[in-house]
């Protein structure tokens, strides 16, 4: 299993940055990995965090934490492919208020994902779209109805949030 944990200096700058608007928001973790983010959310107010992971190692290291930190009840997991998974979230209907993107870095998913999600009303109208990639990965300004409006970098990574 290959993970690459968000470094602990860029996780505690996205919350800094999104810190208002944690309390309370629906959050999907998309390519989840350990669910350090999601979790993270949960603990700082968020209502509920969604995580989807491909990986069934990861997967179960995820149900752990959940336990651990005692958020099971206000979680969901998915062992899915991130497509898949925006798709099926589609047609449940489902909405966030922050969707956060870290995959693999240098992964063509990554892009085809945030597109996908730009077809879809997944995100809530005043939401945010946060994904995560390396400084020499260039992202479009756009993907579809989804306008970046900040990047802030943390050496490799960069975090780029749309609305």
């Amino acid at each position: 299993m290959n993970l690459r944990p968000l470094t602990d200096q860029a996780r505690g700058a996205l919350f800094n940055i999104l810190a208002a608007r944690v309390p309370g928001a629906h959050w999907l973790d998309l390519f989840a990995g350990t669910g350090a983010v999601g979790i993270e959310a949960l603990s700082r107010g968020a209502e509920i965090s969604i995580f989807v992971e491909h990986n069934r190692t990861a997967v179960q290291l995820i149900r752990e934490n959940l336990d651990l930190t005692g958020f099971t009840d206000r979680s969901e997991v998915y062992q899915l492919d991130a497509v898949k998974a925006v798709t099926l979230l589609q047609d449940k209907g489902a909405q966030f208020d922050i969707i956060y993107l870290g995959a693999p870095y240098d992964s063509p998913v990554l892009e085809k994902t945030a597109a996908k999600l730009a077809e879809y009303d997944l995100l809530t109208l005043d939401g945010i779209m946060v994904v995560e990639h390396r400084k020499q990965h260039l992202l479009p300004e756009n993907f579809g109805k989804f306008v970046r409006f900040r990047e802030a970098r943390y050496g490799e990574t960069v975090l780029a949030f749309y609305e």
